[in-house]
Order: structure tokens, then sequence, then C-alpha cells
């Protein structure tokens, strides 16, 4: 969506490109046909062959026509496979980057280990449903991690230090919109802790690699972490989502899992002083929860005869 917009900004302003037909791509984003043109263009070797051709307006996004199949539209350009225009690199927004700090997986468990690599993965495609793999870093990764698939994730030997903070659950500095979409690098501690073995380990990791002097700053719904998604790639995602204009609380519901939509839903149902129909309705219609995920959390909570 954010390289989506920056492509748009390039064929209009340099190539003259208002209106694009695409017959087939490797990869089809759910932010929007220029951020998956962008994706195509960068990592799968598609580009543009000026040729007239027809189509029907399937979108339109930041004034560009987008045409697939059979129609009457006419546009002078098409997304192929090998096409001859390709786009530069430095389109790519350089802000924000992402960094996945790799420096304690020597101390994670196998099982650990396995789930930090399906997160990693998964935040290569959420970092591509918004901008492109340059925004996403791997510091201090040991000589045996590989990273499967095709992708162009830089690895990195130090942390950068300006502009930057670092994602802690336990961090004494409180998230908001301002602090992220004013923040350039964002640092997340590549930490599985299934068996709540790794006491404080992302400010040991700070301390390990010389970064503690940076804010560690804390996701929390309405001053609490209970129910803030904790997979890497949905921090992420919710970064992303404030960067792109929602406010945090609504990029933390959006993001959650039900296990998270659950977990939040019973702790606030044993704050509540009685059994209170309106104010569990309020809190079903928060939390966007069906009925199913409601009877679940008041069987969990403390109101599990009210069932």
């Amino acid at each position: 969506m954010i390289l989506g917009k920056a492509l748009a900004r390039y064929f209009t302003n340099t190539l003259g490109i208002e209106t694009l037909k695409i017959s087939t791509m490797k990869k089809l984003f759910k932010t929007g046909y220029l951020q998956s043109i962008a994706i195509n263009m960068l990592l799968y070797d598609y580009g543009i062959s000026k040729k007239r051709d027809y189509g029907k307006v399937t979108s339109v996004e930041e004034k560009i026509k987008i045409l697939k199949g059979r129609g009457e539209e006419i546009t002078d350009y098409v997304l192929l496979k090998n096409g001859e225009i390709k786009i530069p690199s430095n389109i790519i927004p350089k802000s924000p980057q992402f960094i996945i700090d790799l420096g304690n997986i020597d101390l994670l468990q196998d099982e650990e280990k396995t789930s930090l690599e399906q997160q990693i993965q998964v935040s290569i495609k959420t970092i591509r449903e918004y901008l492109f793999d340059y925004n996403l870093k791997l510091a201090h990764t040991p000589d045996s991690f590989k990273l499967e698939g095709r992708n162009k994730i830089e690895i990195l030997n130090h942390i950068p230090k300006d502009n930057a903070i670092v994602l802690n659950p336990y961090g004494d500095t409180i998230a908001n919109e301002e602090i992220i979409r004013n923040t350039k690098f964002f640092i997340i501690g590549g930490i599985v802790d299934k068996g709540r073995r790794l006491k404080n380990a992302t400010y040991e990791l700070s301390r390990k690699y010389g970064y503690d002097e940076l804010p560690q700053v804390k996701i929390s719904l309405r001053n609490s972490t209970v129910g803030v998604p904790d997979r890497i790639n949905s921090i992420i995602e919710i970064l992303l989502k404030v960067i792109v204009g929602y406010n945090l609380e609504e990029a933390i519901i959006s993001t959650q899992s039900n296990a998270d939509k659950v977990s939040r839903l019973i702790r606030e149902l044993n704050m509540l002083e009685k059994f209170d129909y309106d104010a569990i309705t309020g809190l079903k219609n928060w939390l966007k929860i069906d009925d199913k995920l409601l009877k679940l959390a008041l069987k969990k909570s403390k109101f599990n005869t009210h069932i």
C-alpha cells in the first residue's frame, strides 16, 4: 500500500502512465493492485511493455486505472513477465524499517526456533502488503540461519540508533500513534519463549549488542498488554496499520487472533463487579467477538455459572 502509492507517483510523474493492463501476476496482495504490481516488478521480474491493448476497468487506485480481461478501455501499457520497462529501487520508501534481532537465537529450544523462523517468513509476507523486503532486516544472524524462498532481506551486523525504538512488552514507554509514525527504525527481538524461561530477554538483548539506551516501548491496549498480539509478524502488522492511518487501538483489535480476543475478554470479565449484560455486550462489540467466542470467554471467566 505504501509502496503502491510510491509506484503510482512514479507511473504518473516519470512514465506518464494513467492506465495499465494486467493479465497475470505471480502474487496478488490484499492491499491493492498497485502494491501487487510493485512487488511483482521488484521481485519476480515483471515489467511494463509499451503496447496498445484493451480491457475492463477492475480498479482505480491513486488515479491509475487498472484494466483486466476484455473491455473497451484503451491503454498503451501492459504489465508482463520480462516486460522491458522496469522500476528503480529508489522509489521504495526508506522509512519505516523493521529490524528483527536474532542475537539470542542460540538460547531458544528447537520448537521455539521453528516458531521464530515461521514468524519471520510471515513477516516477509506482511511487509510485502505495504512495503518491500528492503524495509525488513535481520540482525546478528548465525551462519546457520537461512531464509526459505525468494527474498531480498538484508542482514545487518549492527543496530541503527538514530530515530530508533525497541519494541518490548515490558518497556517503560507506552506506544502511541505519534511515536509510531515518527520512528524510522523499529527493533524487535527475535525471541520466542514458550516456557517463559528467558526473563527480561529484550532488555538483555539490547544490552548484549549495545543499544539499551534506546527507548523501550510497549504496545498496550487500554493500559494492558493482555490480548495484544505478540507474534513478530503481528507486531509489524500493527505498526504498519498505524503508519497508514489506523489508530493504535483499531490496529491492535483488527490484528488480534481469536485466542488474543478471548484472553483479553476473560480479563475484562473478571474485572467486572457483577454480571452485567450491557457491559458484557459492550466488551463483545469493542473486541469484535462473535457469540461463540463470547461463550468460550464466559466459560473460562468467573461468570461460568451464567452460561
